[in-house]
């Protein structure tokens, strides 16, 4: 049974995909792909033996060893050549998730689909997927055991582009926090005003840290200005 956060990235998965999970503890992305039928073959990767063992045990159980190989391995590293079409890297922060993206080469081809789910740092993860070639075609933002999770999808097209062409750089920076509004969508208007009210939250309290300390906050102006628009818009 998939968490609300992995069902979200499970959504994002093509039919007759080959999957890999990055990151993949006990397999259950890979395991409801190949079980739903969306994958033809997976691939369960970890940096770490023991989640892979928790991985393989789990794929024993549900029977689906012939169609899932786990793979001890840092990111994508060892999975060139793999005929590998989609993948997911989710649950790390945004900073490691850009590192995963920027040094894994065969994953810049075409239409190669990335689905990611960034725990901090979103911005970073963003940024790593626009200059590496991929185009951002949607999110999902939703509410999962007390906190909220964005997942972004992302395909490949060669595209380089900057979030830094914006109008100011306090438009660029909010764009790489929170994503193109017109791309994301939230499982219902409850969930959209609860993570809107949490982030202008978030932003009005950096606001007054800094406004103590004397720090400039223009750009935490912006964002809470543009929040607040989006909150209490008709």
């Amino acid at each position: 049974m998939l968490s609300p956060r992995l069902r979200a990235a499970a959504s994002y998965i093509r039919h007759g995909a080959v999957f890999a999970d990055i990151g993949t503890d006990h397999a259950l992305l890979p395991i409801y792909a190949v079980k739903s039928g969306l994958s033809v073959r997976a691939f369960a990767s970890d940096v770490n033996r023991s989640p892979l063992l928790r991985a393989e045990k789990n794929i024993a159980q549900n029977e689906v060893s012939d169609r899932i190989s786990c793979v001890l391995a840092s990111g994508f590293d060892t999975l060139d050549g793999m005929g590998i079409t989609d993948a997911a890297v989710c649950g790390m922060g945004g900073e490691l998730i850009a590192e995963i993206i920027d040094r894994a080469a065969f994953i810049k081809t075409p239409r190669f689909r990335l689905i990611i789910q960034p725990m901090t740092k979103q911005d970073e993860a963003r940024r790593s997927l626009m200059r590496n070639g991929f185009e951002i075609t949607s999110e999902i933002t939703l509410f999962d055991s007390g906190k909220y999770y964005t997942v972004i999808c992302a395909d490949f097209d060669g595209a380089v582009r900057k979030y830094d062409d914006r109008e100011n750089d306090s438009e660029a920076e909010f764009d790489a926090l929170y994503g193109d509004f017109d791309k994301k969508r939230f499982p219902d208007e409850k969930v959209r005003q609860g993570y809107l009210s949490h982030e202008l939250e978030k932003i009005r309290r950096t606001i007054k840290g800094k406004s103590i300390s004397g720090i400039d906050t223009s750009k935490e102006e912006y964002m809470a200005k543009r929040l607040s628009a989006m909150l209490f818009e008709e």
